[in-house]
Formats: structure tokens, sequence, C-alpha cells
């Protein structure tokens, strides 16, 4: 069995956390600040939102993946 330390799986979660603040935050600034450029206010707003939760899903999905592959593993 592949057992990682305590810490080690506590700094994965913590990364995927700032994965997603990191994600939707990105998304909704490009939508605010092409909203400003453009005047289309607050459409691109909202589809930066939707695309940074879009990644931001996507990306925990992923990274999540491992463990829940392990998790199902050890119930064997």
């Amino acid at each position: 069995m592949n057992s990682r330390p305590w810490w080690v799986t506590g700094l994965v979660f913590t990364g995927i956390g700032w994965y997603i603040v990191t994600a939707i935050l990105i998304g909704t600034f490009a939508g605010v600040w092409l909203d400003r450029r453009l005047g289309t206010s607050p459409l691109l707003l909202l589809g930066g939102l939707f695309a940074g939760l879009v990644v931001a899903f996507y990306g925990t999905y992923r990274m999540m993946a491992p463990f829940i592959a392990g998790q199902r593993d050890n119930k064997r």
C-alpha cells in the first residue's frame, strides 16, 4: 500500500483549494476587464465566472482522481 504522510495529503488538499480560488478569480476578473473594455457588462463577467467554475471543477476532478482510485483500491 502506498501511504502518504498526513501532512503531504494536507498540502495536496490545500493546493486544490488554491487552484479552485485562482481559477474562479481569474475567470471573473478577465470577464470584468473585458466588460469594461467592450462595454458589455455583465455578459462577459458571467461568461468568465462560468468558465472559471468549469475549469475549477474539471481540474479538481483531475487532481482528486488518484485519491478516489486509492480509496476504491483500499476497500477490496
